[in-house]
C-alpha cells in the first residue's frame, strides 16, 4: 500500500493554479460580539420607540445605501413630510433605509459612524434575538435607574415576556 501511495505521488505533475478572472474575496466569518460590546452596540439606540428601533436594524443592513441615503438628504434639505417620503420612494434602497430619511438625525448617527452601523447590521442579521435581548436589557436597567419614565414627549408601557414555548 505504502508503495503505491509513492508511486501514486510520483505521477502527480505541478500544475499551477490558473487564477479566475473574477476571484472575490471572502468575507471573514462572523464573529459574534461579547455581551458587553452587544450592550455597547445597542446602547445608542435602546431606548428608541419600538418602530424607529425596528428601522435602524433593518436598515443597519444596508451601511452603503444609509449612507446613500444621508448624502441624499443632505443634498435635498427642502425637502419635508410627505414630499420627503415621495422623493425617497423614488430611490433604489429598501424600504427601511427610505423610512430612515425622514429621522435625519439618526440617519446622520449611523452614516457618520459607519463601522458601528456595519456592525448592529451583521449582528442583527446573525443573531437578531441576541441583538434584542440586549435592547431589553437596556432598557429594564434604564428603568430601574429611574432613566425610563413617562414623559410629555414619550408614553413608557412594558409587558411581560411570554414564556418560550415547550420544546
Amino acid at each position: 500500500v505504502i508503495s503505491l501511495l509513492a508511486l501514486a505521488g510520483c505521477n502527480k505533475t505541478d500544475t499551477p493554479a490558473t487564477p479566475t478572472a473574477a476571484t472575490t474575496p471572502t468575507p471573514a466569518p462572523y464573529t459574534p460580539p461579547t455581551a458587553d460590546q452587544l450592550s455597547q452596540m445597542v446602547a445608542p439606540i435602546a431606548l428608541f420607540p419600538d418602530k424607529l428601533v425596528a428601522q435602524v436594524l433593518a436598515g443597519a443592513t444596508y451601511p452603503d445605501q444609509i449612507t446613500a441615503a444621508n448624502q441624499w438628504v443632505g443634498q435635498n434639505p427642502s425637502l419635508k413630510g410627505d414630499a420627503l417620503q415621495a422623493a425617497a420612494n423614488q430611490q433604489p434602497w429598501d424600504v427601511s433605509v427610505k423610512s430612515l430619511t425622514a429621522f435625519p438625525a439618526v440617519l446622520a448617527q449611523m452614516a457618520n459612524n459607519i463601522q458601528w452601523t456595519t456592525s448592529l447590521g451583521e449582528a442583527y442579521a446573525n443573531d437578531p434575538n441576541d441583538v434584542m435581548n440586549a435592547i431589553q436589557t437596556m432598557r429594564l436597567r434604564a428603568q430601574q435607574s429611574g432613566n425610563l419614565k413617562n414623559s410629555q414627549q414619550m408614553r413608557v408601557t412594558s409587558s411581560p415576556r411570554p414564556a418560550p414555548p415547550p420544546d
